[in-house]
């Protein structure tokens, strides 16, 4: 049986970010009526992971009714990079909190993002609201801002995370996202040496990092046995769209290639959306998810 699952940039792009729960709902509905028969769930903030706290009931038993497998839990808190100890105390009990949703949910994975580093930003900044796709950037770099310090601090926020994670038997992960402070494969390759914690592993954001401008191949040589997720989409590789793949220029028959030699047997999300594509959203994921299970067979990934 083929691992694809949906990713939440489907929500995202139909709901809003956050979705509601009764949207959260609706995804769970949109997803099987897809053909899936797996999905990610996230939480956006504190008032979000109150509100799947308070009607998580009601959400799995809409999962297992649809006959659904939920594969990832993500908790996106920005109090995590905080530069106030007692606020990253405060994100870190919120993951706490998602790590013991996911083990209510029946997830075997959490994950969070890296987030932009505390640098000024002048006029946009990367996912400050809904994700927009070709924004350009500029940055200053504040007086008193020390990269050293924080690496060192983002470090140990990350191996906490891992090891809360390991509390619950649930493997650990962060994707390396344009403009955020792991936003290539060297980056992460270097934290996940650094943090050195045996459930902590990387997602492979294909489209992120075709947009970097990265080989692909060699990112997954790098990377390895790391890979514990797959993020699928594709784009022109200049702006970070989030294309179905096979409409950009990725060369997914070396990804799937990669994947292969390292025995790659985790899932793959169709990590789909945007605004660019809203119109056409559940064509785009179909036309995605036919390709990747296609491409799975053609290289015994199930």
């Amino acid at each position: 049986m083929s691992k694809v699952n949906l990713a939440w940039l489907y929500a995202i792009t139909k709901y809003g970010y956050p979705p509601s729960i009764d949207n959260v709902l609706r995804v769970l509905e949109d997803s099987v009526r897809l053909g899936f028969k797996a999905i990610e769930l996230e939480v956006y903030g504190e008032e979000n992971l109150k509100e799947f706290e308070e009607r998580r009931k009601e959400i799995r038993e809409r999962v297992e009714s649809l006959g659904l497998k939920v594969v990832n839990f993500a908790g996106i808190f920005r109090e995590l990079v905080s530069a106030s100890e007692s606020t990253r105390r405060k994100g870190l009990d919120m993951f706490r909190r998602v790590a013991e949703l996911a083990t209510y949910f029946g997830s075997p994975m959490v994950q969070t993002d890296t987030f932009t580093p505390p640098v000024e930003f002048i006029g946009r900044r990367p996912y400050s609201t809904a994700i927009v796709f070709g924004e350009k950037y500029r940055v200053r770099i504040p007086a008193d801002f020390s990269w050293k310090s924080f690496w060192r601090m983002f470090v140990g926020v990350m191996k906490s995370c891992a090891k809360i994670a390991k509390d619950y038997g649930l493997l650990f992960t962060v994707e390396p996202r344009i403009g955020e402070t792991i936003s290539n494969s060297d980056a992460m390759l270097r934290l996940l040496e650094e943090v050195n914690e045996d459930n902590f592993g990387a997602v492979l954001d294909v489209g992120h990092l075709h947009a970097a401008k990265e080989l692909i191949p060699l990112s997954i040589e790098k990377l390895g046995e790391r890979i514990l997720y797959v993020h699928a989409s594709d784009n022109d590789g200049r702006d970070n769209y989030h294309w179905a793949p096979g409409r950009g220029t990725v060369d997914w028959d070396a990804v799937f290639e990669g994947l292969r030699k390292f025995r790659f047997g985790g899932y793959i999300a169709i990590d789909v959306g945007g605004p660019d594509i809203r119109e056409r959203l559940d064509e785009e994921v179909l036309s995605a998810k036919k390709f990747v299970e296609e491409m799975g067979r053609k290289y015994g990934l199930w």
